[in-house]
């Protein structure tokens, strides 16, 4: 029997627990498993839907989720630089898309809640590495130089029952960082700001920053602020990952091969700028989980899961990272201007 340890039960690691062959031996370690979260959004574009609808779910998503097909980005003081239409981006709270994915787990997946601080005691054929930006799997098997970098910003994000920007979706940017709002399922506001890396004594300290530091610019960012709470919101610095040069590695152990895989946030963290995280993650999962079924080699089935999926998601580590870049530039005059001069999408 094949036995295989999921260290992770975020996106990743409940898409991919639940497409394993029923017969493996399979085994999901979270230690966060019921702890609360603030339910800001996922945004899924067509690969993450096309993965939603794999594993069997697309049409309970599509019910659940509010759905963007137009925008506007802004500048500081709030002025158009490049209206969007015809685009279309569904928005989940996460702790739904969570809960979604946990109703599909088989019932033959063992769940341990606890933290894995190192992988050598998890004796597997496959150690897969679902844990984020600061795996604990990507450490132990890729070294402590694969470790990621801080990005050198903050960000700071919520959610608020009012709407007082009417439904609007729109991104506002400054010189040092931008404020992006969106609707909520059901109503209300879903806003996420990004600001040079710095600690805050606490989240009521980060809301006060951001009210001072929008102050006399854009209203919107000011509306839905002055609804803002403590309690609804998350302060985080943004780390992104180096470049693993392979998603599969393999050791000897007692005289056979240990395989561990990537994905997610273990294999390609990135900047929030393009809101492809959660995106990317699922279309990892699925990947990986149809090749397993497929091929009954698992050294082979590894080989293509890292064909299929190395190039793509680094390619939107670095995009989004070059976005970030871009949103907070101090040659916003220049950036503005070249904005503005961009026809609608539509």
């Amino acid at each position: 029997m094949t036995t295989v340890h999921i260290v992770g039960a975020g996106i990743a690691g409940l898409a991919l627990a639940s497409q394993l062959p029923a017969r493996w031996d399979v085994h999901l370690h979270e230690a966060a498993w019921q702890e609360p979260t603030v339910p800001t959004l996922f945004a899924l574009q067509a690969g993450g839907r096309r993965a939603l609808e794999r594993l069997g779910l697309l049409e309970e998503f599509r019910r659940r989720c509010v759905t963007v097909t137009g925008g506007m980005l802004a500048d500081g003081q709030g002025r158009p630089l490049v209206r969007m239409s015809g685009v279309e981006i569904t928005l989940l709270p996460r702790p739904e898309l969570r809960d979604l994915l946990r109703s599909v787990l088989p019932h033959s997946v063992q769940v341990h809640r606890h933290s894995v601080h190192s992988v050598t005691g998890l004796h597997a054929d496959l150690v897969v590495g679902a844990d984020g930006v600061h795996s604990t799997v990507r450490r132990d098997f890729w070294g402590p130089a694969s470790a990621a970098r801080r990005l050198g910003a903050t960000v700071i994000r919520g959610v608020i029952d009012a709407d007082p920007v009417e439904g609007r979706f729109q991104e506002v940017w400054r010189p040092d960082g931008i404020f992006g709002i969106t609707p909520r399922p059901g109503g209300g506001v879903n806003w996420f700001s990004t600001v040079p890396a710095q600690r805050f004594d606490s989240r009521a300290h980060a809301l006060r920053h951001l009210r001072e530091r929008w102050e006399g610019h854009a209203e919107d960012p000011q509306r839905v602020l002055a609804h803002a709470t403590e309690a609804q919101t998350l302060v985080n610095d943004v780390w992104v990952s180096r470049w693993p040069r392979r998603l599969v590695r393999s050791v000897p152990l007692r005289g056979a091969e240990r395989h561990a895989v990537l994905l997610g946030d273990a294999a390609h963290a990135m900047a929030p700028n393009l809101g492809r995280g959660a995106n990317e993650a699922l279309i990892d999962a699925v990947a990986l989980a149809r090749f397993l079924r497929e091929d009954g080699s698992l050294p082979r089935s590894l080989r293509r899961y890292e064909t299929a999926r190395m190039l793509s998601p680094q390619v939107m580590r670095v995009g989004s990272t070059l976005m970030h870049r871009l949103s907070a530039t101090r040659r916003d005059r220049l950036r503005n201007a070249l904005l503005s001069a961009v026809p609608a999408r539509g």
